[in-house]
């Protein structure tokens, strides 16, 4: 009983941690999804969009299954449900260490929205006259906005889109793409 208790607190605070982070995400993707109704030009990294659904889905199976065997093992202490309980808490801590730390610096590139000379990426808005400069990084990974604040610069690195550096293009905005 007490081999379980450990990873048991270490998924419910990375469990608790991690629905706070969706609850925004979501409050995010709904304001986004306004936006877009209300006939703005967007970008939309599909691909990217469906990774990301099927991740939460493997996520929200995993701690389904890892809560369901942790109740099972507290019924019938058991040797090999130990092991498996084990096994299954480890891969969904990793899961969810993923989805804070990785995940959460990809969803910025899933939309980007333009309306009213006014640029949202994800939980960001920036006005047209803050942005210095828009360029990509020598390898194409990650497009770079160089963003002016009170008295300092701000950089926003999304992932890198084909199709989203023509939509930047498109915006007739201070590009250097390579």
């Amino acid at each position: 009983m007490k081999i379980i208790i450990f990873p048991l607190i270490i998924s419910i605070i990375l469990l608790a941690y991690s629905i706070y982070i969706f609850v925004k995400d979501l409050k995010s993707y709904s304001q986004i999804k306004k936006l877009i109704k209300q006939d703005s030009k967007y970008f939309k990294n599909k691909k990217l969009f469906i990774i990301l659904i099927i991740y939460l889905i493997t996520v929200l199976v995993m701690s389904v299954i890892y809560i369901a065997i942790t109740i099972v093992y507290m019924v019938i202490i058991n040797d090999a449900l130990i092991l498996t309980q084990s096994i299954i808490s480890i891969i969904y801590m990793i899961l969810l260490l993923v989805w804070l730390t990785l995940i959460q610096k990809v969803i910025k590139s899933i939309f980007v929205v333009v309306k009213n000379n006014k640029i949202v990426i994800w939980d960001q808005v920036i006005s047209f006259t803050d942005i210095e400069v828009i360029k990509n990084d020598v390898n194409r990974r990650r497009i770079i906005f160089k963003v002016k604040e009170a008295e300092s610069y701000n950089f926003i690195k999304i992932l890198y889109h084909w199709e989203l550096k023509d939509f930047l293009n498109e915006l007739k905005l201070n590009t250097e793409f390579i």
